[in-house]
């Protein structure tokens, strides 16, 4: 494994304004993302010439056939963005401790490569004029040593043979101490540079997700953290994470510049794993749209706008994700009921819901959003699960049939409950069971004996009903709830359930109808499985008998 030399690394920490160049002295790092000495600071503006960079908005990867109107948040300027004095100038201890790193590491290999230059020249001069002794100490045999002996009878010197041995002998062994040397300071080096490489992994290291930075950022009080780790920090709390000082508002790191120090030294050391980095993090954020996000959060129909406030964190975190979707929707459904129904739960009719198409988003300067949906379609929830705290499920799309209006005479009178074509229909009953009629009593809470009294699905009208005539009993309880009701409420079902469909569209009709109705969510949400836009009808109908004949309605009391 080849591990970055810190040389290389070393001038990507120079100061851009010390002059001569030199590493930087008490660094800090910038709003726009350069770091220099802090004695160059003199105002809130960037001493840098080639700076160029203004604080941008927030605006997410919104593909380019999306149709969603974004409003960025107003910039946040803060008293603390302006250049603090001398003495209180913060100190980016991310970007001084890779300089200590860098340093000490460069002078250390400095050092050492000096000690093996010194080796090899030391052990070069013996080998001057030499030339075929290296060929004797790499022979494949070992080298031949001749025993002493006392007297040599051919009248040779018994020492000349001995100088001749021993200077055989010795030059090969020579050469090996020489050889064990250069393994020496080559294991030595190997072990320096992987000393370094764990420091410097260590120090560009997210202090949230413990991995390696992706996408650096730094916070005023000059603490680095990646820049979607920082922002899930920020839906949870403005304080920082290390130092628990408050940060300024969520505007301010939208799109917040990068360290361009750390993020130099990243790229130039670590590009591969980098590059798999941002790769781990798109694929998870890709497989997180894969599923349906699904907001819990209140009643929606099909064809009605319905406006939404976003300030939890794990909502807030479904929003950006949505928004960067190629179709930027999301299913909403119903909380859990207060008190359980009997053999189903609390979570009896959660099951289906709508899905809203994101139209317009109004950010906040403290990440929350305003956010204008439009119901497209209904669905049910086949199988669902938790992403990062919030609901995500695998859903089915439910759709009407086509109903046949010249045969409204043949339909079997049954109640609408039980009548319902499609399996989706009576899971949707059965949630909701028939219990016998409480008798009201005026002692009783007004909204409770509104629930009991529509606790029972309603009886169809016989007989049945054209689909001309059930559109016109509707009318009729639309006339009289104007009339009978303060001008707020006009206003409201004006604007807030958007324009009434014509009677040509009975399928939004019909849900734009149960979504005026005075009644409780829950009896409303029956109409979401219901596949027949005429039974629909005959549904709501049936609801508007039951508050016709209620004394508090007849009275003149409405609950909208």
């Amino acid at each position: 494994m080849q591990h970055p030399s810190p040389n290389l690394l070393l001038p990507l920490v120079y100061c851009p304004l010390c002059s001569p160049s030199r590493p930087l002295t008490d660094p800090t790092t910038l709003r726009c993302g350069h770091t220099v000495c802090s004695s160059h600071i003199s105002s809130a503006s960037c001493p840098v010439p080639s700076c160029s960079s203004a604080p941008p908005n927030f605006t997410p990867v919104i593909p380019v056939t999306s149709q969603v109107a974004f409003f960025p948040a107003t910039s946040d300027l803060r008293p603390h963005t302006t250049s603090p004095e001398a003495s209180e100038r913060r100190i980016d201890v991310r970007v001084k401790n890779l300089v200590e790193l860098l340093l000490k590491a460069a002078e250390d290999e400095s050092g050492q490569r000096d000690e093996l230059v010194s080796t090899y020249s030391d052990s070069g001069d013996d080998s001057d004029g030499e030339d075929d002794e290296p060929v004797r100490s790499t022979s494949s045999s070992p080298p031949i040593v001749s025993p002493a002996t006392p007297f040599d009878p051919s009248g040779s010197n018994p020492l000349d043979h001995q100088s001749t041995s021993s200077s055989s002998s010795s030059r090969p062994r020579k050469r090996r101490r020489r050889h064990t040397s250069d393994s020496r300071h080559s294991g030595s080096g190997d072990t320096l540079l992987a000393g370094f490489d764990k420091s410097l992994t260590t120090e560009l290291m997210c202090e949230i997700c413990f991995m390696l930075f992706y996408q650096p950022v730094t916070t005023p009080c000059q603490h680095t953290f990646c820049s979607k780790c920082l922002q899930r920090s920020l839906d949870h709390s403005m304080l920082c994470p290390l130092c628990r000082e408050e940060l300024p508002g969520f505007a301010y790191f939208h799109e917040h510049p990068h360290n361009k120090v750390v993020l130099s030294i990243l790229l130039k050391a670590y590009p591969e794993s980098y590059n798999t980095r941002g790769q781990a993090i798109a694929t998870e954020e890709r497989d997180a749209r894969l599923d349906t996000p699904i907001f819990v959060c209140q009643l929606s129909f099909p064809g009605v706008p319905t406006l939404l406030h976003f300030f939890e964190p794990r909502y807030r975190l479904m929003l950006r994700r949505c928004l960067e979707a190629p179709t930027p929707t999301f299913g909403m459904i119903m909380p859990p009921r207060a008190a359980p129904v009997a053999g189903l739960g609390v979570d009896a009719g959660a099951e289906f819901g709508t899905m809203l198409e994101i139209r317009s988003v109004q950010m906040l300067p403290d990440g929350r959003s305003m956010v204008e949906t439009w119901g497209t379609h209904r669905f049910r929830i086949l199988e669902r699960g938790s992403l990062d705290g919030y609901m995500i499920g695998r859903v089915e799309r439910i759709d009407d049939y086509e109903d046949l209006s010249d045969d409204w005479e043949s339909e079997i009178e049954e109640p609408v409950a039980s009548s319902s074509p499609s399996p989706s229909s009576s899971s949707s009953s059965s949630s909701s069971p028939i219990t016998a009629p409480i008798p009201s009593s005026p002692s009783q809470p007004l909204l409770s004996r509104i629930i009991s009294n529509l606790s029972e699905p309603p009886i169809p009208t016989h007989p049945p009903l054209s689909t001309a005539a059930l559109l016109q009993t509707c009318h009729t309880f639309l006339e009289q709830l104007r009339a009978g009701t303060a001008p707020w409420v006009v206003q409201r079902l004006n604007h807030t359930y958007g324009p009434q469909p014509p009677d040509e569209d009975p399928d939004a009709f019909s849900f734009w109808m149960g979504m005026v109705l005075p009644i409780d969510e829950h009896e409303k949400a029956k109409l979401l499985p219901i596949k027949s836009a005429r039974l629909r009808l005959r549904m709501i109908v049936g609801w508007i008998e039951q508050l016709n004949s209620n004394w508090w309605f007849s009275s003149g009391c409405i609950i909208i």
